[in-house]
């Protein structure tokens, strides 16, 4: 399974996780719509470069659902335990972390 951990994300730069619309997009990734903020940093960041990782008690098959509905420009890759999803905008990693699903938003000029 190719796993991005928290740690690994804080040490390349932040982590960020924030409850958004299913409509709301940054740059060109969409943002599971169902995340929890587990930080104060703006979901706005990502535009910037900034990866950000949205956190929720859905399963990844629940999430991989979604993303494979909302995000039809990126290529679905599975991997043990998870799924990637590449994109035009950077990749999106669907993962299990702590007894949580976690969705990994990397941009593209990270």
């Amino acid at each position: 399974m190719y796993r991005v951990t928290s740690a690994a994300l804080f040490c390349a730069g932040a982590i960020v996780c924030v409850s958004v619309s299913a409509q709301q997009l940054d740059g060109k990734l969409p943002i599971y719509p169902r995340g929890h903020n587990t930080s104060d940093m703006p979901a706005a960041a990502i535009s910037a470069g900034v990866p950000l990782v949205v956190e929720t008690s859905d399963s990844v098959d629940v999430v991989d659902g979604w993303y494979a509905s909302n995000a039809k420009s990126c290529a679905r890759t599975a991997q043990s335990g998870g799924v990637k999803f590449q994109c035009p905008g950077g990749s999106i990693m669907i993962y299990v972390h702590d007894a949580k699903t976690q969705v990994a938003l990397i941009p593209s000029h990270f």
